[in-house]
């Protein structure tokens, strides 16, 4: 098909028009309120030295579990509804430190991002990794915010030192209103984990003698014929998926196990956690703008279809 010199004429004419027309609606065109579902989050980040291990992909790089977590957690903030609130927090010893209390997530994204950007290894403040005791933390902490944020928890698992079987820590207290999920990061293999200092320079890897294989509080009322036959690895971490999924049992949280797409945690938060409707002022002038370019685009490079 093939258009004559003046219909092009006329064509162009004719796109132009709505070109104008479509920029004019941009501009000019009121927000309409919309009703939509939304959620109050608290996203935790894992800081320990463990989440330093690189054993995950990131677009086809091997990175650091922190770093994927950093970068999953902007995903997953891109694709929350305006009119949601966010916080978030980073894990390290036995507690969840909130650096952000719950905001709105459109008018605040550019906060939530550089504070994301920001977390990692060097702001530590302990050695230790109690994952249970933080995830406790955390909930308490939700509890006292209002409305109360339901927990993303973003941990490789990694317990240091590791916990007594017969001496598991309880949530002792009542959940409230206060739901979440885990997402587990790592490999399954047992890698090294880095050693930094205080400053946060990487300073090699744990060796086998820098760390405690056994809870030795625990450990000397047990049986003393059994000591000594744990696996001294404690040196080396993987995804503890087991503690993770004990953890979610005990909390009724769900677990999500090495995602790939943000679109996986929203599934599974949209199923698990309570949702409000909240009016929101929708703004068409992205649509509007967008169908002008693309007709700008049609109109300055037409397609071989309509070419002489």
């Amino acid at each position: 098909m093939k258009l004559s010199y003046q219909s092009r004429i006329t064509a162009s004419a004719v796109l132009m028009l709505v070109v104008v027309l479509l920029i004019m609606a941009s501009l000019w065109f009121p927000r309409t309120d919309r009703t939509v579902k939304v959620m109050d989050l608290l996203f935790v980040l894992d800081i320990t030295q463990s989440m330093d291990v690189e054993d995950v992909d990131l677009n086809g790089q091997q990175v650091s579990r922190i770093t994927w977590a950093k970068e999953y957690t902007k995903q997953v903030l891109q694709q929350l509804p305006c009119g949601s609130h966010v916080g978030l927090a980073a894990f390290s010893e036995s507690r969840s430190l909130v650096l952000i209390n719950p905001v709105e997530i459109c008018e605040s994204y550019n906060d939530l991002s550089q504070m994301l950007a920001k977390i990692d290894g060097s702001m530590a403040w302990a050695l230790s990794s109690e994952v249970s005791k933080a995830v406790f933390g955390a909930i308490n902490q939700a509890k006292l915010m209002d409305p109360s944020p339901d927990v993303v928890f973003i941990t490789d698992g990694h317990e240091a030192p590791p916990l007594h079987a017969e001496l598991y820590p309880k949530y002792k207290k009542k959940l409230g209103d206060v739901s979440g999920i885990f997402v587990g990061v790592g490999g399954e293999k047992l890698l090294p984990i880095p050693k930094h200092d205080f400053d946060g320079t990487r300073n090699g890897f744990w060796e086998e003698n820098d760390v405690m294989h056994e809870d030795v509080y625990a450990s000397l009322r047990s049986d003393q014929s059994t000591r000594g036959q744990r696996p001294r690895t404690e040196h080396l971490s993987s995804q503890k998926v087991g503690h993770i999924q004990g953890l979610a049992d005990m909390l009724n949280f769900e677990v999500v196990t090495s995602p790939t797409k943000a679109s996986t945690v929203l599934n599974t938060l949209q199923q698990k956690v309570k949702t409000r409707d909240q009016v929101v002022s929708y703004n068409w002038a992205p649509w509007f703008a967008s169908i002008a370019l693309i007709l700008l685009v049609l109109l300055y490079f037409p397609l071989r279809f309509f070419r002489d």
